[in-house]
């Protein structure tokens, strides 16, 4: 019979489809960790021209605030010290008003933390005292 195939037969078959999913799923996973360092490289470039583009940024921004008082300073007082005191001047006062708001948000949320907390202790209270008076157990 021609036709008929052997235990041996299925046996071999068998192993070579496991051997053949064994090697699937190895370069699936190969495949997978070579896209993902890819992928990760592409992000660590994006990361570093991002950072970069922050930095030049920075820059670009304190050379701006550099030229506002040159610029003030004798334009509108006449003397460019006046213009670096008035700048300096408000960028104090927007620092205390930050520093207050920062300072105000703190407070708060340790007032509301202390709230919670008490509130948490009042319903263990709570919960004890409905345990303890229906318990059979002591």
């Amino acid at each position: 019979m021609a036709g008929d195939v052997g235990e041996d037969d299925l046996a071999a078959l068998g192993r070579r489809v496991v051997e053949d999913t064994v090697r699937f799923v190895r370069a699936d996973f190969e495949l997978l960790k070579a896209e993902l360092a890819r992928t990760l490289k592409r992000v660590a470039i994006a990361a570093g021209l991002i950072g970069a583009a922050g930095v030049f940024l920075l820059i670009a921004f304190i050379e701006a605030l550099g030229a506002l008082p040159a610029w003030l300073g004798p334009a509108v007082f006449g003397s460019t010290w006046l213009g670096w005191l008035v700048v300096g001047g408000l960028f104090m006062l927007v620092a205390v008003l930050l520093a207050f708001l920062g300072t105000k948000n703190v407070r708060r949320s340790f007032s509301q933390g202390k709230q919670t907390f008490n509130t948490i202790k009042e319903d263990g209270e709570w919960l004890r005292g409905l345990i303890r008076p229906g318990s059979s157990e002591s």
